[in-house]
């Protein structure tokens, strides 16, 4: 391919894939990058999140590549998918996507005792997911807890404001995931929750 062509990678979210499994997990994008071999990539997402860890992998793999990368909302980037998003040198967010973040989800189980892991667990991912947030942003802690705990939706125009973009592309993207999108929009905990529910049974 030539130099001067970015690599795209495509984090499509499809009827059994979310952030974290088949072409939207860690180990396939560490390998889409190896394949760009330090050649400028784009990255354009739609996805109404998943697996924050795999998320938390895939932003180290994008901010640890040695060419630049530029990330693209190209209609939503939910949850964990916001946390991809911010893995790029530059992020361009479509003028009429939405960007959401929230507190982190487990699907717990168990006694008194595993139930209170699960929390100190989240407590803990959720500081993870902040100063990622907060080092994109310049944000200070408070601001973006009170974002997260308050499962806030950004347009782009929002989103650039409060610096989670870099830059706004005023243009609509076709999108291959729009049922999806719209089915995540009118019934978002239920959707989410499939997406948790899948990567639990596969793990």
């Amino acid at each position: 391919m030539n130099q001067n062509t970015p690599y795209k990678i495509y984090l499509y979210d499809t009827d059994t894939d979310c952030i974290g499994s088949g072409s939207l997990s860690s180990s396939y994008i560490q390998w889409q990058l190896e394949a760009a071999a330090g050649q400028d990539v784009e990255v354009h997402i739609s996805s109404v999140g998943g697996s924050a860890f795999d998320a938390i992998a895939i932003y180290d793999l994008l901010k640890k590549y040695t060419g630049n990368v530029t990330t693209y909302i190209d209609a939503l980037a939910a949850s964990a998918a916001s946390i991809v998003a911010m893995g790029g040198h530059s992020v361009v967010m479509s003028k009429y996507a939405l960007l959401m973040i929230h507190k982190p989800m487990v699907g717990s189980g168990g006694n008194a005792d595993e139930l209170l892991k699960d929390v100190q667990m989240l407590n803990v991912v959720q500081q993870r997911l902040a100063q990622i947030y907060m080092d994109k942003t310049g944000l200070d802690g408070v601001t973006i807890n009170s974002l997260i705990n308050s499962v806030t939706w950004l347009s782009a125009d929002q989103a650039l404001d409060l610096s989670f973009i870099d830059a706004i592309e005023d243009y609509s993207t076709e999108i291959t995931n729009s049922v999806l999108i719209k089915n995540y929009t009118s019934a978002a905990p239920a959707v989410y929750q499939r997406c948790i529910n899948k990567l639990s049974t596969s793990s």
